[in-house]
């Protein structure tokens, strides 16, 4: 093979090689794109099989972002960043509630924020 030639096919490789890294990296992006909206949406805990509850303590004055991480460290939920788009998209947007609170890796999104807005009280007493 001439030396024209084998630059030729030396940039035909490259070239399908880098495509094909970028085709890659654009169907990882969709898949954790997915995989993050698909947690944010659905009504999943974090451990189903829990069954002890953590005390929880909410500063006064703490951001969203501040209780989603103290909710992530004490192993409440798994992803804070999920938590908080939940959070963000939900009716309890801003009325989270300082106090020390009982909650597990069992409860859902849902519940989670139900108990730090102080709700659970009134849906119980509602069924």
């Amino acid at each position: 093979m001439s030396d024209k030639g084998m630059k030729k096919a030396l940039r035909l490789t490259g070239s399908v090689l880098v495509n094909a890294i970028i085709v890659l990296l654009i169907v990882k992006a969709f898949m954790a794109s997915y995989h993050f909206s698909y947690n944010v949406f659905s009504d999943q805990c974090y451990n189903a099989a829990a069954t002890t509850a953590h005390a929880v303590t909410i500063p006064p004055e703490s951001s969203s972002m501040e209780i989603v991480t103290l909710l992530e460290d004490e192993g409440i939920v798994e992803n804070k960043y999920e938590m908080l788009m939940k959070l963000r998209l939900s009716k309890y947007y801003g009325k989270l509630l300082p106090g020390t609170y009982a909650l597990s890796p069992s409860m859902n999104g849902d519940q989670i924020m139900r108990v730090l807005s102080g709700n659970d009280e009134e849906e119980e007493s509602k069924s």
